[in-house]
Parts: structure tokens; sequence; C-alpha cells
């Protein structure tokens, strides 16, 4: 404060005999500058100035250590700004990669469950044709133990003993060509034993030759045994 003070009253003292020139009351007993400063030096202080009071500066040692400290001082802010920027732009960037990949995990549960769901769905498709596969084979397989059952039947028995079982009967109605009405005409007779009182129905009326049931009876006994 003090060396403040000096410096002030120095600067003043320099105004006033720019402002006084030659004037011959300015003469007297007045100390000069250099006798002042010899006086009482002021340090390192040092006046720089232009011709107007205004426009003058006072710098020293201190001023320039402060000047430095400033700009360091800002530098570091600075320094801790940009960090501190990049510390945000780094944080950001790792919530954002973080944010994808909990994205594709869950993307890739989501296709997990969907391809488990699609993989269910097609064994229990499997499942069903199978069971059903199953259900038609079962079917078949009775419908053909029905049908093996129905061929072995027997209908009836020729006078030599042998009988006559359906799958015979069907296949000798085919080979000889005989229509229903005779077949049925012939079972019937046969039961009843009364078979050559009776005659298979032709186009020209009813056949009573003795070896009008031969033919039917050599067919199905061949096929009997």
């Amino acid at each position: 404060m003090m060396k403040q003070l000096i410096s002030i009253v120095v600067t003043l003292f320099v105004m006033l005999n720019v402002i006084a020139g030659g004037d011959d009351r300015d003469q007297g007993p007045v100390e000069s500058l250099d006798s002042v400063l010899e006086m009482e030096p002021v340090t390192d202080k040092v006046v720089v100035g232009e011709l107007e009071a205004q426009t003058m500066t006072l710098t020293n040692t201190e001023d320039e250590a402060l000047a430095q400290e400033l700009a360091e001082f800002e530098a570091r802010l600075a320094e801790e700004a940009r960090l501190a920027e990049e510390a945000r732009l780094a944080d950001l960037e790792w919530r954002a990669e973080f944010e994808a990949q909990l994205a594709e995990q869950a993307r890739l549960a989501e296709e997990a469950q969907l391809a488990e769901e699609a993989q269910l769905a097609e064994e229990a498709r499997l499942a069903e044709e199978a069971r059903l596969a199953d259900l038609a084979w079962r079917a078949e397989f009775e419908a053909q133990l029905a049908e093996q059952a129905r061929l072995a039947e027997v209908i009836a028995t020729t006078e030599s003993g042998v009988e006559i079982t359906v799958a015979a009967h069907e296949s000798c109605q085919e080979t000889l060509g005989l229509s229903d009405y005779n077949i049925d005409k012939f079972i019937t007779s046969l039961a009843a034993g009364r078979l050559y009182n009776e005659g298979p129905q032709l186009e020209l009326g009813t056949l009573f030759s003795p070896h009008r049931w031969d033919q039917y009876f050599d067919c199905v006994e061949k096929l009997s045994k």
C-alpha cells in the first residue's frame, strides 16, 4: 500500500512540473525528482507513460508475477474444463454404448424367445402330425383286420365239405361274372339244402342243367384249399 502511495505522489510531481513549464514563480527551494528518488527509492517500480496522465500505466515485477499466476490459473481452469468436457463426452459415449449393448441383448433375448417358441410350436405340430398319423395307421390297421376277418368268414359248404369263404366267393363271383342275385340265390338255396332245386337266373330264364353250379363249386374249392 505504501509503495503504491509513493508511486502516485511521484506521478503527481512529474505532472506538476510538466504543467508549470519554466514559470519564474515556480523558482524556489523545490527539490528535483532525482533528489526525491535519492531520498527514498521506490524499490523496483518504474513509471512509463505518455504525455497525457490518464494514459500512464504502472508495471512492476509483482504485477508480472500476478499476471503469470492469473494466466496459469486460467490455463488450469481451461485444462480442467477440457478434461471435464472429455470426461462428459466419454461418459456419454459409454452410456450410449452401454444402452446399445442392452438393446442388443434385449434383441437377442427376444430372438431366442421367438426361436424357442417357434421350436416348441414345430415340435407340437410334429407331435400332432405323429398322433394323427398313428390314429390313421391304427384305423387302417383295424380296417385291414376287419376286412381280413370278413374275407375269412365262411358263408357256405360245398357238397364235398369244402368251406366257402367270402374271399373265395367274391373272387369267383368276379371271375365267373355272377350277378349278386344269383349269388344270393345260391347261398340261400345251399343253406336251405335245396340247391339243386334252384338254378341261376340267366337272360333266357332259369338254368336247371345238372351242372349249373359246377363252375362255381370248382372255383371256390380251388381257392379254399
